[in-house]
């Protein structure tokens, strides 16, 4: 977005008018990029396949299955599934929707009185039924709650139960290639819980302030059981979140003390050498990437541009042959499309475009143009 905005310009009148090939404004009332559209952005945007009012209501067409929807959060929405059915929804008094986030054919009625919806699980479906949600629900695999009295909850290789939830849960699990495998665990909230499975082992104290857990990737089983070869993973929280270390053997290893300190290695898989760090001060305010450093708002240096915000902005391309420049950058953010389509000419008194060759100089929205040769 950058680049586009800081190309020669077709036509230009101060920050209020701009038009060449691909894109053309009237700031700060309309602005068109490609198949974007704003009307006083963020008021009003609309694409080829959609649009969206203040981010409350918007349309979403899609022409590959002949399916829409109109949404007007919180209240209404309706639309057409892509096998021609029709669906609407007047929150809470009645509605029903095919697909929402993971969940399919959600109905509700005087929400949360009633709601019923289906998940996959495996290749089969389950269905889900509420009754004064969160109270009272129940699922066809058999799952039931009497929230927060009594509930039993099904996994694909878990069982899990609570009594006054949350002060006694439990669980027991089944042997399965992409978990923990075999064991239990159960936790008698705020004073202890306990995990123990064939590849993890954890003890909570006064949960989730104070934790030890360990984990294996492996073990060596002979006719005569299990021989350890060994944790693959250590983490300690004393207490969380203030103090987290965590080593995962030939992966990961990790130090926090939140909100002052952390350092997050990740090694290859193949070589064990590290792949990639960061190390951050003042939780995000100060990040070390290897590839860039990060002062929020006011600085970032990466391979390919650096900020002094809100002073300069710079990008550079083909192997930093080319930069181009712009001053002011007001936006602490960068690259937000909707704002450079729309507002950051108004705050872009100078901006420059440079080539091994030569600098092209642009000042007061184009007013007042030169080169100098390298």
């Amino acid at each position: 977005m950058l680049s586009s905005l800081l190309a020669a310009a077709a036509f230009q009148v101060g920050p209020f008018y701009q038009q060449r090939e691909d894109y053309w404004a009237l700031r700060p009332l309309v602005a068109q990029e490609e198949d974007v559209t704003d009307v006083v952005w963020p008021v009003f945007t609309c694409h080829r396949d959609w649009w969206r009012f203040c981010y409350v209501a918007w349309w979403q067409d899609r022409p590959e299955d002949g399916s829409y929807q109109f949404t007007l959060l919180p209240i209404w929405f309706n639309g057409r599934d892509k096998d021609g059915e029709g669906y609407w929804g007047l929150f809470p008094i009645y509605g029903e929707h095919p697909h929402v986030a993971m969940i399919y054919d959600f109905k509700f009625c005087l929400w949360p009185l009633w709601h019923r919806y289906r998940m996959p699980r495996g290749r089969e479906w389950m269905t889900s039924n509420s009754v004064l949600f969160p109270f009272f629900s129940w699922r066809s695999d058999g799952a039931w709650s009497f929230w927060p009295v009594y509930g039993v909850n099904y996994q694909r290789e878990s069982d899990h139960r609570y009594v006054l939830w949350p002060l006694v849960t439990w669980a027991s699990y089944r042997e399965d290639r992409d978990t923990a495998g075999e064991g239990y665990s159960w936790m008698f909230w705020p004073l202890y819980g306990r995990v123990r499975r064939a590849y993890e082992s954890q003890d909570s104290f006064l949960p989730p302030f104070f934790s030890f857990a360990t984990s294996w990737n492996r073990r060596e089983i002979h006719d005569d059981g299990i021989v350890d070869s060994g944790p693959d993973s250590y983490r300690l929280r004393c207490p969380w979140p203030f103090f987290e270390w965590e080593i995962v053997r030939g992966v990961r290893e990790r130090l926090s003390i939140w909100p002052f300190y952390e350092r997050d290695v990740h090694f290859d898989y193949s070589t064990g050498g590290e792949s990639s760090h960061v190390t951050r001060f003042g939780w995000k305010l100060v990040e070390i990437y290897d590839d860039e450093t990060r002062v929020f708002p006011f600085w970032a240096s990466g391979r390919d541009h650096w900020r002094l915000w809100p002073l300069w902005e710079q990008e550079e391309s083909q192997g930093g042959e080319v930069s181009r420049g712009r001053c002011l950058d007001l936006v602490p953010i960068r690259w937000v499309p909707g704002v450079d389509r729309n507002w950051s000419r108004f705050w872009t008194f100078y901006e420059n475009y440079s080539t091994p060759l030569y600098t092209d100089h642009s000042l007061l929205w184009g007013i007042v143009r030169w080169r100098t040769c390298k």
